[in-house]
C-alpha cells in the first residue's frame, strides 16, 4: 500500500513509500544515487508537500458504491492515508496506480472508504472539477518548462562547440567534457521505448509477490523490459535476478513513466555493445595469421583465400583497427588466370638501356642466362625457337659474356651475336630473332633447285608451292611485298631473313621426301620429316613428382618441369601476356607421379596456354589465342591411299572445309606433291590433331 511519493531533489524522480518506517530515515535515490530524506507530507522537511497542501483536498477518482455507509474513522486514519493533494493526482502515475490495482482485481475500498475529511458528493465533484482544471495547467507549465529547458540546454551546447571550434584560445576548456551529458541524455531515442509500455502493461503482475517481501514496495517501470530486450548487452544485464535483489533493499522505485527518461541515460551506454563486440573480434586472429602464410608472401595484399563480403558484417561492427580485416579478394590461381595480379608495365626499351659496369659469364647455358637477365632487369627475354634453329643452335648452347661499361641489351647481343642472332625490343619482351640488314632493305637469295626440277615447268611447281607454304601472306600475290622470278634451276627471291630461312628449310624438307641428299650445313634434325607431335611424344611419357602448392613465380615453374623431365621449355612472353602471364607471375601446379604430358595439359588448361611441340626435346609455351596464327608446316605421308591429281583435289578440299582454324584465319594452306606422294600442310596445332586423324580414319577404311 502507498503511504505517499517522495520526489528527489536531484532527478526529480518521484518516489513511492510503503512503510511508515522510513519516515524521517535518508535513503539514497535508486535512480541517481543521491540522498532524499523521507518525511510525511505535513512535515516542514518536505517543501513540495508543503506547497501541495495549500491546494484543496480532492477525494480519490473512484465511484462509490451507493450502499456503503459512512463508517467512524479511527484516530490514526489521517495519518495512514494523508490527503492527496491536486498535483499528485494530476500526474500521471495516479492514473497508472489505479490501473494497476483494477488489472491485480484488489478492491479499492481503502480509498472508497469516508474519512472525516471526505467531502461530501458534491462537493467532491467540485473538487475534482477544480483538481483536473489544475491538473492541466500544470501539465502544460511542465511540457513548456520541459521544452524550454532543453532548447536552452541545446543553445548552450553549440555555443559552447562553436567556441572550442573558432576560438583562437585554449580549445581544451572544462565546459567540453561537461556537455556531453546533457547532450546525451537529449540524443537518447526513447519514442520506440515508449510505445511498447501500452503493451507490456500486465507487468504489474509482479507487485503480486512484492507485498510479501518487505514494506517497501519497489513499482515496475513499464518501459525498461521492452526497450532493453532487442540489446544483448541490455538484456543481460536487466533480465538477470540481481537487479531483483535490490528492490528489497530499496524502499521505493521510480514511478512516473514521463520521468524515466533520465533514467534510460544508463540505457544510452551504447559502448556496451563496443564491449561486447570484441567477441566478433576473437575471429580475427585467422585473418592476421594469413600474413604468416606463404601465399601472402607471394600475393602481398592482394592474397585471394578468403571472400571480404564475409566479413564486412564482422568488420563493420567491429571497433578495432581497419588493417585487422584487409579486403582481400578471392582467386583461385589454379583456374581463373584471369583475375590473377596484373603484370607490372615494363618500359622495355628503356630497361635495355640500363647501363652495368661490369659482367662475366662463362659457359653458362642461353637458357639460364635469358633467366638471369629476366630477374635482374624485369624485362622478359623471349628465346624464338625459329631463331635458334637459323643460328643451329638450341636453347642449352652454352655462351659466354665479358663486359664492361654496356648495357642490358649490350650483354645480350654480346651472348648471341657469335651466332648471327640479336636482341629486339617489343612491346612486352627483348626478342631474340635472326640479325637484319642494317639498311633495312629485304634480302635477295637464289635458292637452287636444280636437283628438284628437270625443266622450267617444274621450277613453276616447286616455286608455286613454296609461295604458298612458307610465309603465304608476305608474297606480292597475297598483297605482301615478297618477290620470287623463276630462273632455269633456280628461284631468285626478295624476302625477309625470315621468310629465306622457312624457305631452305622447306626445299630440304622436300628433297628428303623425294629421297634426295639435303644441300645445307644445317643439323640433321632440323629436317626430320616425322610428324612433330610424334617426335616429342616419347620425352612427354616420362613420369614426374612435382608439387607446387604454394603460388610460385611462373619462371620457377617452368625451371622445375624443365629438371624433372629433361625437356627445355620456351615461353613466348609477348603470346604470355595476353593471358596476364610474366616471369613473376606466381601460379601453382600439382603432378604427383603423372606423365609430363598430363602435367602439362593440367598447367596448360588451368592458365589457357598450348604447349607447341618444336622438336624431340622442345616446347614452346602460348596463349590459346596465339596458336590459330602460329602454324608450321608438316609432311604426311599419304602414299596408301594412292591419290591421283582429281583426288588429292578433292582431298584438299574436304579438309579445308573441316579445318576451323585454316577456315577462319586464313593462316596456311593445304598442297600435294605427286612426286614425294606427301600432303604438305600449314596448320596450327588444332588442325593438325584434326588432319591427321581425319587421314588415320581415311587409311584404315
Amino acid at each position: 500500500m502507498t503511504l505517499f511519493r517522495v520526489q528527489c531533489p536531484t532527478c526529480a524522480a518521484r518516489l513511492k513509500v510503503t512503510s511508515r518506517s522510513l519516515i524521517g530515515q535518508i535513503v539514497n535515490c535508486p535512480k541517481c544515487g543521491s540522498m532524499v530524506e523521507i518525511a510525511e507530507p505535513d512535515s516542514p522537511a518536505s517543501p513540495e508537500k508543503s506547497k501541495a497542501k495549500a491546494a484543496p483536498v480532492a477525494a480519490p477518482v473512484v465511484s462509490q458504491p451507493e450502499t456503503a455507509a459512512p463508517e467512524t474513522p479511527k484516530p490514526e486514519a489521517p495519518a495512514a492515508e494523508p490527503p492527496i493533494t491536486s498535483a499528485e493526482v494530476s500526474g500521471s502515475d495516479a492514473v497508472f496506480d489505479n490501473l494497476d490495482e483494477m488489472l491485480a482485481g484488489s478492491p479499492a475500498t481503502e480509498a472508497q472508504s469516508p474519512t472525516p475529511e471526505t467531502p461530501q458528493p458534491a462537493e467532491a465533484a467540485a473538487t475534482e472539477i477544480h483538481r483536473f482544471s489544475d491538473s492541466a495547467s500544470v501539465s502544460k507549465m511542465r511540457n513548456m518548462a520541459l521544452i524550454g529547458g532543453t532548447s536552452i540546454m541545446a543553445l548552450a551546447t553549440f555555443a559552447v562547440i562553436g567556441y572550442a571550434v573558432f576560438s583562437s584560445s585554449d580549445n581544451t576548456a572544462p565546459v567540453t567534457p561537461e556537455e556531453p551529458e546533457p547532450t546525451q541524455v537529449a540524443q537518447f531515442e526513447p519514442p520506440v521505448e515508449e510505445e511498447p509500455p501500452a503493451e507490456k502493461e500486465p507487468a504489474p503482475v509482479e507487485e503480486a509477490p512484492e507485498p510479501a517481501k518487505e514494506p517497501v514496495e519497489p513499482e515496475p517501470a513499464p518501459e525498461e523490459t521492452p526497450t532493453q530486450e532487442p540489446n544483448p548487452p541490455e538484456a543481460t544485464t536487466e533480465a538477470s535476478p540481481e537487479p531483483m535483489m535490490p528492490r528489497d533493499e530499496n524502499p521505493f522505485l521510480f514511478d512516473d513513466p514521463d520521468t524515466t527518461t533520465p533514467a534510460e541515460k544508463p540505457a544510452v551506454e551504447t559502448p556496451s555493445d563496443d564491449d561486447g563486440k570484441p567477441k566478433v573480434a576473437e575471429a580475427k586472429p585467422s585473418i592476421l595469421e594469413l600474413k604468416d602464410d606463404p601465399l601472402y608472401e607471394v600475393f602481398g595484399e592482394a592474397f585471394p583465400v578468403l571472400d571480404p563480403e564475409a566479413f564486412e558484417p564482422s568488420a563493420s561492427m567491429n571497433p578495432g583497427p581497419p588493417e585487422a580485416a584487409p579486403a582481400m579478394p578471392q582467386v583461385d590461381v589454379s583456374t581463373a588466370p584471369e583475375l590473377v595480379p596484373p603484370i607490372p608495365e615494363v618500359d622495355v626499351a628503356q630497361r635495355l638501356r640500363d647501363p652495368i659496369v661490369r659482367i662475366e659469364f662463362d659457359n653458362m647455358p642461353l637458357n639460364e642466362f635469358a633467366s638471369f637477365v629476366t630477374q635482374m632487369s624485369t624485362v622478359p627475354v623471349t628465346l624464338d625457337p625459329l631463331a635458334l634453329a637459323s643460328a643451329d643452335i638450341n636453347a642449352k648452347t652454352p655462351i659466354s659474356v665479358k663486359q664492361t661499361q654496356t648495357s642490358v641489351e649490350g650483354i645480350l647481343n654480346s651472348a648471341v651475336r657469335p651466332f648471327g642472332l640479336e636482341v629486339k625490343a617489343t612491346d612486352k619482351s627483348a626478342r631474340l630473332r635472326i640479325t637484319q640488314p642494317l639498311d633495312g632493305h629485304k634480302r635477295v637469295a637464289q635458292l637452287l633447285v636444280d636437283d628438284l626440277a628437270k625443266d622450267q615447268k617444274e621450277v613453276a611447281d616447286i616455286a608455286y608451292l613454296m609461295t604458298h607454304l612458307v610465309e603465304p601472306l608476305s608474297w606480292k600475290q597475297s598483297r605482301g611485298d615478297g618477290l620470287y622470278r623463276i630462273d632455269p634451276g633456280k628461284i631468285m627471291i626478295t624476302q625477309s631473313e625470315v621468310s629465306h630461312f622457312k624457305a631452305v628449310v622447306f626445299l630440304e624438307k622436300l628433297r628428303i621426301a623425294r629421297g634426295l641428299p639435303k644441300r645445307s650445313n644445317f643439323s640433321d634434325e632440323l629436317f626430320d620429316l616425322t610428324l612433330r607431335g610424334d617426335q616429342l611424344s616419347p620425352a612427354l611419357q616420362k613420369d614426374v613428382k612435382l608439387q607446387v602448392v604454394v603460388p610460385t613465380p611462373f619462371y620457377k615453374v617452368v625451371d622445375q618441369l624443365e629438371k624433372k623431365s629433361g625437356l627445355t621449355i620456351l615461353c613466348d612472353w609477348d603470346s604470355l601476356a595476353m593471358n596476364k602471364l610474366g616471369p613473376a607471375t606466381p601460379v601453382t601446379l600439382t603432378a604427383p607421379g603423372v606423365s609430363m604430358q598430363q602435367a602439362l595439359e593440367q598447367f596448360c588448361k588451368a592458365w589457357k596456354l598450348e604447349a607447341l611441340p618444336i622438336n624431340s626435346t622442345t616446347v614452346q609455351l602460348v596463349s590459346e589465342r596465339s596458336t590459330p596464327i602460329m602454324p608450321w608446316l608438316e609432311f604426311y605421308d599419304v602414299s596408301k591411299l594412292q591419290l591421283g591429281k582429281s583426288e588429292a583435289a578433292a582431298l584438299i578440299n574436304n579438309a579445308k572445309r573441316e579445318l576451323t582454324d585454316l577456315r577462319k584465319t586464313g593462316y596456311g594452306d593445304l598442297q600435294y606433291d605427286p612426286v614425294s606422294k606427301r600432303l604438305l600442310a600449314l596448320l596450327s596445332k588444332d588442325d593438325h590433331q584434326r588432319l591427321q586423324f581425319a587421314l588415320q580414319r581415311k587409311i584404315s577404311n
